[in-house]
């Protein structure tokens, strides 16, 4: 086994140790948008009129708090983050892998095959990381008129098979599908993390 062999496998099983610390402890409660901050009401308050199926939960992820609210406008499903003081983290959007360049696809499922016996894709979302400089109801609108075209991460939910067993994991890869992490997701967490 040639030295360069020997690191590679070092680092993967390192990597992997580090990723597999993180776990998904994800709750959610369904709240009125009244029990939202205000600075995240205020946002919220000029989403289109034409959303439709608007959820807002308390979510609660170890000792993080945040608020969510999620929706369909235009056939396509958002999820818009709010800190715990109401400040815009990050919008989520549905998508599918045959919507992604075809060489971001590649890197992905590239990692899958090469990292596990077996995968299987279940929800595919494009994350739009909120830059503090920006109004937020202007990045808002970007997204949800697909102008924004920087989007920053792909989070995929899978199910994956490894020796010792069957995992649904979390996983995190930037716009060019290079992989960047995952967390493991608890079985709590598995219905409200498919919506």
């Amino acid at each position: 086994m040639t030295l360069r062999i020997l690191i590679s496998i070092i680092a993967f099983l390192i990597g992997t140790h580090l990723a597999l610390s993180q776990t998904k402890k994800e709750k959610e409660e369904r709240i009125n948008l009244s029990e939202f901050p205000s600075k995240a009401q205020n946002v919220l308050s000029k989403l289109p009129k034409d959303c439709k199926r608007i959820k807002f939960l308390k979510e609660t992820d170890g000792d993080k708090q945040s608020f969510e609210a999620k929706f369909k406008y235009n056939g396509r499903r958002y999820s818009l983050e709010f800190s715990s003081e109401g400040i815009l983290e990050d919008i989520e959007v549905r998508t599918k892998m045959k919507a992604i360049e075809n060489s971001t696809q590649d890197q992905i499922i590239e990692h899958f095959k090469s990292s596990y016996l077996k995968y299987k894709l279940i929800k595919i979302q494009m994350q739009f990381v909120f830059n503090q400089n920006l109004n937020p109801d202007t990045f808002v609108s970007q997204i949800l008129n697909q102008e924004a075209t920087d989007i920053i991460n792909y989070e995929i939910i899978a199910e994956v098979k490894t020796e010792p067993g069957r995992e649904l994991r979390e996983f995190t890869f930037d716009k060019k599908g290079s992989f960047i992490n995952f967390r493991v997701v608890e079985p709590s967490s598995y219905a409200h993390v498919l919506y």
